[in-house]
This record gives C-alpha cells, structure tokens and sequence, in this order.
C-alpha cells in the first residue's frame, strides 16, 4: 500500500524507476595475464622516451614558489624585541 502512495505521490513520481531485473554477474575463471616480453634495447628505447617526456613536462611546468619568512613571524619578533628593549631599557633609565 505504502509502495502504491509513493509511486502515485507527484512529488515521489519522477523518482519512481519502475521494477528492472538485474541479472547476476559471474566473475572471470582467471586473471588474464600480459605477457610481453621485449629485448634490452627496446626496454631501454621506452624507458628514455618516457624520461624525456618527463624532462619535457618538467620543464614547461611552473617554477615552484619560493616564499620568504611568514609575515606572522616578523610581526611577533620585532614585538617581542621592543618589548625587550623597553623592559630593559626602562629598568636602565630608572637606575
């Protein structure tokens, strides 16, 4: 009954898919193996190609950004030497 006012429901109606069979998947007998074997020369010829794309790529991509000391950082330590400046050099003054 429930199923019936939800299907019939407007705002359920576009959600409503109607009632699909699904049918069972069977798993493959065996991992299907690649087997590709290839000279030295041929591994070496791919393995260069593929270092000079890397080069290549490298090279076209942007430099990484180097940035200075954090900003936060200086602000704390020119505070911290006032500080230190006037704690000590007002105990100067008064002696």
């Amino acid at each position: 009954m429930t199923d019936k006012v939800e299907v019939f429901n407007p705002a359920n109606k576009a959600m409503h898919y109607g009632d699909y069979k699904v049918g069972v998947l069977n798993p493959p007998n065996k991992i299907p193996q690649i087997s590709t074997l290839s000279s030295y020369k041929e591994s070496q010829e791919k393995y260069n190609r593929i270092q000079q794309d890397l080069y290549i790529s490298q090279k076209k991509a942007k430099p990484m950004e180097k940035r200075g000391f954090p900003l936060i950082l200086k602000i704390m330590g020119a505070i911290l030497i006032i500080a230190g400046v006037l704690k000590f050099g007002l105990k100067k003054l008064k002696t």
